[in-house]
């Protein structure tokens, strides 16, 4: 989902990144093998994200109405057990800490990885994924998270159509060999 926002957002909020073209795709694996690409051919690894979301904080409440208790957001610390790949849509992620994990109502939330500047300006957080569903029960489950470059052309189209076209950012070409 995109959203346009009414006003500018509140000076406290940071921004994230979307770079769509983090990843080398199918076209560019011979280009990012002969350039030495950190990112060839076994894209991020399988790094930590931390995923947020506002959906049920136990699976108690999925049960019992009177425990219900969602609309309070929550991070959770993922670790990514397949690899993210820019021509396969999904990724698979589990609770670093299995007394936690996500739940009804996180479908949609972002997985954000912190990845380091290629310029060496800091961290920049990007997301690396957007939840698509989670096994039950909510405590030491998996995830389900889909890449957002597999809806570029949604994602491009959409915020063009709406007066904010999205801009590029990270790209794997910005990252050497020896970064």
């Amino acid at each position: 989902m995109l959203i346009k926002l009414a006003t500018p957002a509140p000076p406290s909020w940071r921004p994230v990144e979307l770079p769509l073209g983090l990843l080398p795709g199918k076209a560019d694996q011979e280009e990012a093998k002969r350039r030495g690409s950190p990112f060839y051919p076994d894209g991020l690894g399988l790094p930590s994200v931390a995923a947020y979301g506002y959906g049920q904080q136990s699976t108690a409440g999925t049960r019992d109405p009177d425990a219900y208790s969602a609309g309070k957001l929550k991070s959770v610390e993922l670790q990514l057990k397949t690899e993210v790949r820019p021509w396969a849509p999904g990724f698979l992620t589990a609770p670093v800490n299995k007394a936690q994990g996500t739940c009804a109502g996180d479908s949609g939330g972002a997985a954000l990885l912190r990845l380091q500047d290629p310029q060496g300006r800091g961290v920049r957080q990007i997301v690396l994924g957007v939840q698509a569903e989670a096994s039950v029960p909510c405590e030491g489950n998996q995830q389900i998270f889909i890449f957002p470059a597999y809806f570029q052309d949604f994602i491009e189209r959409a915020s063009r159509d709406l007066g904010s076209p999205i801009r590029p950012t990270l790209s794997w070409r910005d990252y050497g060999a020896s970064s």
